[in-house]
């Protein structure tokens, strides 16, 4: 299992890491702004539908029934069934990207509901009164009909203050947004404000980091009045970008089809390595286009489109020369398909539960402004790891448990659950720990410079921290997952799911009056943990661990936590270097993480977690 792991990880390890350098890029030339936040927002839809749909739902299905025909029926059988479902996929996803795209506007509507006007009103000689809730806003903007006369009064912004606990919670349920601070005219900071005369469009920039919660005020005149706390531009440009990218969900959903040929077979390179033609392409058209142009979110989605059409060509050259050549066909409805049909239904909640819960926060986030964009880039750094352990025994367990329990091997299933297990939180909890202890001086180094500033580095440092709290439990998920989905069985993580996101709704409305985007992610965590106990005790004893397992689970534990010491020490006495120029921060950065390492691998050999010649054993077999 370790090699396949590790050919799979340093695939997936050069994908994320190709995927920091695209993400560096963004943030140098795009930054945090309303473009990031549409694009961000348009690229994160389709790749949600892909996740689910694609790699989520249809492997859940796909992959134990296909599996089972090479055992029980042979290549030859199991690949006319491939053939079959490659074409129902690809005329059902070709139908609802058809259909689909005209519709994005309302999609949208959905998706990102806070890009929307705060205030839409006809104006009268009667007074029209407004109330607004701020929540980080970096700017105000009044856009009113070009040509027409409006007079403001009152105009003014509250400091949130201390609010009684009980009235924030009213506001998440609906109530009036609460500030009870200092009151302080707008008419302070009209000094660098921006007025167009053609759009009717009046910009009034926010200090940083300031406290206000509310603007309100009320106004009267002819035309129409509309109050945006963020860029009034931003949804007409996502429902634009998303046009664009939503054909990248029919192209990878049909790569996730190839790739679950090609692994359960065992062929794992060719799958892994697809992802990095992803940000390849985003490279190229970074560095070629998207630094030069005005229209940078444009340039950015139609590297999402292109680089889908790259990933499905290249699989699908893969398939054919190790001798699997996928073709469509007429669809044909058989039992087979019928059957990969019912799994389905219920895998697209199951093995979409972070996508959902991903979805659920950015829809909390757009009432704030550049909170997409902090939860986005916190996301893609807190990925690294995730993709590299995550994603590696999604793709080697499920294919792998179903042999065996097709062989009617279960008790050396079992053995295999548990020992993915161990391997999985040998690398996540040290890495979950890091990312809590030095999520500033992380980001800072990958991230800040050009439009992306110190006030960013701190808010998605903090995001970051709070969803490295979950990471261990996003690892567990794809673990114990296979488990299930094994057994054809995606019925139970369904109702499971279901809570979980209940459970994520609840808690990012609950925590965002409070915490702003840093309560989005804790709820992400909250819900991911909610789910490894869900299908932990689903399982019903068939992942079972003793006392060995245990103490080496303990021993990872205390090494992770000496591990957390020694990295808060250093990184006190680092203070300087660690703030210093470009190339002193990386090296001293990466001392810092060296550092943290060794403290981590001689704990877990001290503490007999694991030991040398386990891991070559492990690589060998």
């Amino acid at each position: 299992m370790l090699r396949s792991l590790m050919t799979i990880s340093g695939f997936t390890l050069m994908s994320r890491v190709l995927g920091v350098a695209r993400d560096v890029l963004i943030a140098r030339f795009v930054g945090t702004g309303a473009v990031a936040d549409a694009f961000f927002a348009a690229f994160r839809f389709p790749n949600m539908f892909r996740r689910i749909f694609g790699e989520g739902a249809f492997n859940s299905a796909f992959v134990p029934l296909f599996g089972k025909r090479v055992v029980n029926d042979g290549r030859n059988s199991a690949m006319q069934f491939a053939n079959n479902a490659f074409s129902v996929l690809f005329y059902t996803l070709g139908i609802l990207t058809v259909l689909l795209i005209p519709l994005m506007a309302a999609l949208m509507l959905v998706v990102v509901p806070g890009f929307l006007a705060k205030v839409d009103e006809d104006l009268s000689s009667e007074p029209v009164e407004f109330r607004v809730a701020l929540r980080g806003a970096d700017a105000l903007y009044l856009e009113t009909t070009p040509g027409e006369i409006v007079n403001y009064e009152s105009l003014i912004l509250v400091e949130k203050g201390k609010p009684p606990f009980f009235k924030v919670l009213a506001e998440v349920f609906g109530g009036e947004p609460q500030a009870v601070g200092e009151s302080v005219p707008l008419q302070k900071f009209m000094e660098g404000a921006i007025i167009s005369e053609d759009t009717g469009l009046l910009k009034v920039p926010l200090p940083d980091d300031h406290d206000f919660a509310v603007f309100e005020g009320s106004a009267t005149g002819a035309g129409q009045l509309k109050v945006f706390n963020n860029d009034p531009g931003a949804y007409d440009l996502t429902v634009k970008l998303a046009k664009i990218t939503f054909v990248y969900l029919f192209c990878m959903a049909l790569v996730a089809h190839l790739s679950g040929v090609l692994t359960t077979l065992k062929k794992f390179a060719a799958p892994a390595f697809s992802p990095v033609l992803l940000n390849v392409v985003f490279l190229v058209g970074l560095v070629a286009v998207v630094q030069f142009v005005e229209w940078k979110g444009v340039a950015l989605a139609w590297c999402v489109a292109i680089a889908g059409f790259v990933q499905l060509g290249v699989l699908w050259w893969v398939c054919l020369r190790s001798g699997l050549p996928v073709a469509l066909q007429k669809p044909v409805f058989d039992p087979g398909i019928k059957r990969l049909l019912i799994l389905m239904g219920p895998g697209v909640v199951a093995a979409g539960i972070q996508q959902i819960n991903l979805l659920v926060g950015g829809i909390v986030a757009s009432f704030q402004q550049g909170a997409i964009s902090f939860i986005y880039y916190a996301d893609r750094l807190y990925q690294l790891p995730l993709g590299m352990i995550g994603i590696a025994f999604g793709m080697v367990l499920l294919p792998e448990i179903t042999r065996l329990l097709s062989s009617d091997q279960e008790g050396e299933a079992r053995a295999t659950m548990v020992n993915g297990l161990e391997l999985a939180m040998i690398v996540t909890v040290p890495a979950a720990i890091a990312l809590m202890v030095i999520p500033n001086e992380i980001v800072s180094v990958i991230f800040e410079g050009g439009d992306f500033t110190s006030s960013d580095t701190v808010q998605t440092g903090r995001a970051l921290a709070a969803f490295a709290v979950g990471l261990p439990g996003y690892v567990l998920i794809k673990v114990l997952q296979p488990g299930y989905f094994a057994k054809e069985n995606t019925k139970s993580p369904m109702k499971m799911a279901g809570v979980t996101v209940l459970v994520n709704i609840i808690f990012s409305l609950l925590l965002f009056p409070f915490l702003g985007h840093v309560g989005i992610a804790i709820a992400t965590s909250i819900s991911a943990w909610v789910n490894v106990v869900l299908l932990w005790l689903g399982l019903k004893g068939f992942v079972t661990l003793k006392g060995e397992n245990w103490r080496r689970l303990g021993g990872m534990v205390l090494a992770s936590l000496a591990m957390a010491v020694g990295l808060y020490f250093a990184k006190t006495m680092m203070t300087g270097w660690l703030s210093g120029g470009f190339w002193v921060q990386i090296i001293s950065t990466a001392v810092l993480i060296g550092f943290g390492m060794t403290i981590y691998a001689l704990g877990v050999l001290l503490l007999k977690v694991t030991s040398i010649a386990q891991l070559k054993a492990g690589f060998r077999g």
